[in-house]
This record gives structure tokens, C-alpha cells and sequence, in this order.
């Protein structure tokens, strides 16, 4: 009887101290700007549908949040060396794939290589596009599947930061870059700019089976993950 009663309080001791573990906790959430998935209106609101299918996620969680906007380099660095991070949208592959915890998919997605209509320039593959300065977002997934097919960088794979720079870099092309490779629904969003109508795809790269997904560093606590894992379940 005592043996059962202290099993009991045991039992009772843990759910409570759970509990205050919880209502102390506050994830730390790290994104970029990326039309249409995420991004900030015009009156810095974080919007768009993976924005509001992660909102709703933790919600149902009950997991204080918070959500920080950043370029990719620094909120894929965060969430590979913080244990208490996560990240979204990010896509999945060999490279990423052991590094972080994979909690949820968000969309899948397409990329192309843009060029200005003026170049006239035409490519029917990847390889094509080795003859050509190529621009891309750093450590983003189109930079890690360009290495990954023989690019080089410095050569012909040119480095930047965030999609801001794009029609800067397009616009002396002659002696910096001729191609940028661009989620499509990046591209979309951004035709609301005027300078945008310079630009076309020149080839789209079918990433057939690749997903964004909502991902947790590895050392994240275990019961943490499990409480996204099964209120993403339950918001399905």
C-alpha cells in the first residue's frame, strides 16, 4: 500500500514539475524572408502560409515562442549550434539531413535560373549553366545542390545574402554575375516590383520530392519534440 502511494506522488511530483518546466520554457523559432511562404508586410508582421501553419503548431503545443526574421546564413547557423532552436522553411537534403531533426513538412517548392530578358541567354540543363556567373542565396538549398553539381564558388557561383541584391548584381552582369537561381514562389511575389519584368526563367529544376520542412536542432529535449510532433498530428 505505502509502496503504491509513493508511486502515486511520484507520478504526481513529475507531471507537476513537467508542467513548470513548460510554463518556464520559450523556444526560440529562427526564419528568413521568403515570399510567399514567410515574410514581412508592410507593417513588419511576419505573414504567409508557412508562417501561419507554424503559428498554429506551437499553438496547439502549448510552447512559448518566439519568432526572429534573419538572413538564411544566420538562422541556419543558430539553429545548427543552438540546442534550443528551431528553423523554417527548410528544405531537405543529403548535406542537412543528419544535422537537424525533421519535425514537419510545410510545401513543397521549385527553383529556376533567372536571367535578364536583355541577355537573351537560353540553357536546357545545370550543366549549361556552369558557362555562366550564377548567383545564390548562401547556404541555401539551390547553393548546396550547385556545389554539390560541380559549381565553384568564386568561379562561376557567386555568393549572396539575401534576394535584395538580386537586381543589383543582374544589372552589371557583364562583370559580376549573368544567372540567379530563385525559389519560384519567391519570384512570383516579387514581380509586384517594376524590375521584375526584366527578369525570365531560363530553367526550372523540378525538385521532385523536396520539401520545406519546420526542423529542430538535434539536441533539442526530447519532450519538447514530442509535444510539436503530436500537436502537428493533431492540427492535420
Amino acid at each position: 500500500m505505502e509502496s503504491k502511494l509513493f508511486k502515486c506522488l511520484l507520478v504526481i511530483c513529475l507531471m507537476i514539475y513537467a508542467n513548470s518546466v513548460d510554463a518556464q520554457y520559450k523556444l526560440n523559432v529562427v526564419t528568413e524572408n521568403f515570399p510567399s511562404f514567410q515574410y514581412l508586410n508592410g507593417e513588419g508582421e511576419l505573414v504567409g502560409l508557412a508562417a501561419d501553419k507554424v503559428r498554429t503548431v506551437l499553438s496547439k503545443a502549448k510552447i512559448d515562442y518566439h519568432i526572429s526574421v534573419q538572413t538564411w546564413t544566420t538562422a541556419y547557423n543558430t539553429a545548427a549550434r543552438d540546442s534550443n532552436t528551431c528553423i523554417f522553411s527548410m528544405a531537405k537534403n543529403d548535406l542537412r539531413g543528419e544535422k537537424f531533426d525533421w519535425i514537419f513538412p510545410i510545401s513543397q517548392f521549385t527553383t529556376s535560373f533567372y536571367a535578364l530578358k536583355s541577355s537573351r541567354i537560353t540553357i536546357e540543363s545545370v550543366e549549361d549553366a556552369k558557362q555562366y556567373k550564377v548567383a545564390v542565396i548562401k547556404d541555401n538549398y539551390s547553393h548546396q545542390f550547385l556545389v554539390k553539381n560541380g559549381f565553384i564558388e568564386g568561379y562561376n557561383l557567386v555568393l549572396i545574402n539575401s534576394f535584395e541584391r538580386v537586381f543589383e548584381l543582374l544589372e552589371a552582369r557583364r562583370s559580376i554575375v549573368d544567372l540567379v537561381i530563385l525559389s519560384d514562389n519567391q519570384f512570383k511575389v516579387k514581380q509586384q516590383e517594376p524590375r521584375s519584368a526584366q527578369l525570365e526563367p531560363v530553367l526550372t529544376l523540378k525538385n521532385i520530392n523536396t520539401q520545406l520542412y519546420f526542423a529542430c536542432n538535434k539536441n533539442m529535449s526530447p519532450h519538447i519534440l514530442k509535444k510539436i510532433k503530436l500537436a502537428y498530428k493533431q492540427a492535420e
